[in-house]
């Protein structure tokens, strides 16, 4: 029988266990000082690799890249500003991993950074997020800035709904991405991974996109 993985949250810690449940290999990963610890973790397909989340409970965020045997961490960013809504996701041929973060993706991106999730847009561009790019031959990460264009007081029609936290579902697409944004829309990205990528606006309905 091949060794399982587990995640041990009492310890923090990693763990290979054979089929006695003894342990075989061992990690610990820890919190930061600011709390940001492990939420989820995901082996990639070809179990070459572990993929970690990174939450705080206030407002940090992170992610890991763990070597899986035998273990080893190789990377990662902790203590970003911001949510991570989902674990980033591997490129098909493992080459690179892809994710995203934002500091208002629990709600309230559209609005002026001094102001609530209730208050409309006060147009033009606006910065909406991050994409991060981490090659996993270097372990080196790229970070990729999301901006949207939006007219003068949009606002969604219902602006305190799940469906208009930030996008979900970011992942490597032949060459470029694809994610799901806010209010339900796909949206694909042909490339390249510029500095700055420019994202559209939905409808505040959700059934569309402006432009």
């Amino acid at each position: 029988m091949k060794n399982s993985l587990h995640f041990v949250d009492s310890s923090e810690a990693f763990e290979w266990r054979d089929a006695s449940n003894a342990v075989v290999d061992r990690l610990v990963v820890p919190s930061t000082r600011c709390g940001c610890g492990v939420e989820e973790h995901a082996l990639s397909p070809s179990k070459k690799w572990i993929v970690t989340s990174r939450w705080s409970g206030q407002g940090e965020c992170g992610f890991d890249v763990i070597q899986a045997s035998p273990l080893k961490r190789c990377g990662g960013f902790n203590d970003r500003l911001g949510y991570v809504l989902q674990l980033p996701a591997f490129a098909d041929d493992e080459s690179f991993l892809l994710g995203g973060y934002g500091d208002r993706w629990l709600g309230g991106w559209w609005a002026h950074p001094d102001e609530e999730q209730e208050h409309p847009s006060c147009g033009g561009e606006l910065h909406f997020g991050w994409l991060f790019k981490h090659d996993l031959h270097t372990h080196d990460v790229t970070f990729h800035e999301l901006r949207m264009t939006f007219p003068l007081d949009w606002i969604p029609d219902d602006p305190f709904a799940e469906t208009w936290y930030g996008p979900l579902g970011i992942a490597p697409r032949n060459g470029g991405f694809s994610l799901t944004l806010p209010g339900g829309k796909l949206f694909v990205y042909t490339g390249p991974f510029s500095d700055v990528i420019h994202l559209p606006v939905p409808t505040p309905d959700g059934t569309g996109l402006l432009g």
